[in-house]
């Protein structure tokens, strides 16, 4: 079935003749069990590019919620900038479903034989969800529901083991974590009952504990119906990022034409007061989520209905491009080791407190943000770091601007730091205890190889300890230091030790209780 989509690039494999039928009105669609074929099968043809990943379950029939990534790595965590779709949250809109379907196909085909498309995958870890609610799509389709078909999930409302769809489902997209309280509905018969709590189905923490895993900066999330790309927020004060986040909107409703043919879709404000995805995902993951309303119907029949989903084709693409133009890349580094850090990065430009610290990664201290054009600054945090400022960053068109960033540990002086920053090849990591009794250590890294003299003075530059002094190889040492093999007995008071290397002198002060 799927190697006939495949090739043909049509909606036929899987009924589709029957668009005019409507006896057969839900042949026009992938049922559940098709999706799952279809997935299944793009991940055994190209396993090269594509990675399946169970990321959930629904809340009560346990099936599988599917995502895939598309990458030219899909096995590896690459270094790489996170885009995501999903579709199918509510059961009754199966157009979002069939458009990240389509974009599957189109991203396989066009790998090796379009030029844009191969380059993005190479660079770009993209994640697509088909189908969040798949329990209630089974339902809609197995009971040939007519207006307004079905919408929320099948969570047992009223406890009594009989799904009864004047009491049961929670509607997925107000049941996450922002403002959740304020928006939806508390009613369990309504069509926007929010759930018992935050988070509270399993479809939503599929989604959640993707995104934060992942990271993305763009994500796009498919419903119908109205033509309209809606975005965040119409309440005041604006979002931070407001402007960009128009910007953005508008770039993907230019690219999606009325399915009547006359003009495009349009982007539309909208509050963050319901629990919504498009809104948790900006407040806390760091996505700058759509949610792009599809078709001018929530299940379009006939033609249009084919037609749909390639045309949203150049906009989800332009989300691609979009994420490897104006905006910053942080590498974020320990400044001893090396090694990537997990750190807070705040840009006083567009900060409001409302939105949860954004932060690098910890397997690559990646941390990505698209910004318009301009100068910015940052404060990047870590416990146990010194927090590092990094003035008059200028983003320009056309590319993300890198940003190298290493966080010295809190044992480490100011002054070593500027000694290192002004081309040193020694900084002193850590010296404790400090007082000391009857011996100490020192921790210090060399950035190149050279030969280390360390020696131990009193306060008239007397030599007491000579402690080494031969050449050494690039990287972080550790020296105990026993002062009771010195010549001389010290008395308790203030000493220094002094450590040199080809090009630096660093003298420590050191008490001895």
């Amino acid at each position: 079935m799927y190697k006939v989509f495949f090739l043909l690039g049509l909606f036929i494999a899987s009924g589709l003749f029957a668009q005019n039928n409507p006896d057969n009105f839900y042949e026009l669609y992938h049922s559940k069990n098709e999706v799952y074929e279809m997935v299944y099968e793009f991940a055994e043809t190209h396993p090269e590019f594509v990675f399946l990943d169970t990321i959930g379950y629904s809340e009560v029939k346990k099936y599988p919620i599917i995502a895939l990534k598309i990458s030219d790595n899909p096995r590896v965590e690459e270094d790489e900038p996170c885009v995501m779709y999903d579709g199918l949250h509510h059961a009754r809109e199966p157009i979002s479903m069939e458009v990240c379907l389509k974009l599957i196909e189109k991203l396989l085909v066009g790998y090796g034989t379009d030029e844009q498309i191969t380059e993005w995958i190479d660079e770009t870890e993209i994640w697509i969800i088909p189908m969040i609610n798949p329990e209630g799509w089974e339902y809609v389709v197995e009971e040939n529901l007519s207006y307004p078909y079905w919408r929320k999930n099948f969570r047992d409302n009223n406890g009594n083991g009989i799904f009864d769809p004047q009491t049961d489902g929670v509607d997925i997209n107000r049941n996450y974590d922002f403002n959740w309280v304020l928006g939806g509905s508390g009613d369990i018969g309504s069509w926007t009952y929010r759930g018992p709590e935050p988070f509270s189905e399993g479809e939503a923490r599929a989604k959640r504990d993707l995104a934060l895993a992942q990271k993305p900066s763009i994500s796009l999330s498919y419903h119908t119906h109205g033509e309209i790309i809606i975005y965040s927020w119409s309440d005041r004060p604006e979002a931070p990022d407001q402007q960009l986040i128009l910007s953005i909107a508008t770039g993907i409703a230019q690219r999606i034409p009325s399915v009547t043919g006359s003009g495009t879709y349009q982007p539309t404000v909208s509050n963050c007061q319901n629990g919504f995805s498009r809104c948790w995902m900006y407040t806390v993951a760091g996505s700058l989520e759509y949610t792009v309303e599809c078709a001018k119907e929530f299940i379009p029949a006939g033609e249009p209905a084919l037609q749909i989903a390639d045309q949203h084709m150049d906009a989800a693409l332009y989300v691609l491009e979009r994420v490897h133009d104006a905006g910053v890349t942080l590498h974020i580094t320990d400044a001893i080791t090396g090694d990537p850090l997990a750190a807070q990065v705040q840009i006083p430009e567009i900060y409001d407190p409302i939105l949860t610290p954004r932060t690098s990664d910890s397997l690559h201290g990646r941390f990505d943000r698209i910004v318009l054009p301009g100068v910015y600054n940052f404060q990047i945090t870590k416990d146990g770091y010194q927090t590092e400022i990094i003035t008059n960053i200028e983003v320009v068109d056309g590319r993300p601007t890198p940003v190298d960033v290493q966080l010295f540990p809190k044992a480490v002086s100011t002054q070593d730091i500027l000694l290192a920053r002004q081309g040193g090849n020694l900084l002193i990591n850590n010296l404790y205890p400090n007082p000391f009794s009857s011996e100490f250590t020192i921790e210090y890294t060399l950035y190149e190889d050279s030969p280390v003299r360390i020696r131990l003075s009193n306060l008239i530059g007397q030599t007491l300890m000579l402690l080494d002094q031969n050449d050494q190889r690039s990287g972080t040492h550790k020296v105990l230091i026993k002062t009771r093999e010195a010549e001389v007995n010290l008395q308790p008071g203030l000493y220094f030790l002094v450590i040199e290397t080809s090009n630096l002198r660093i003298t420590k002060r050191l008490i001895k209780g």
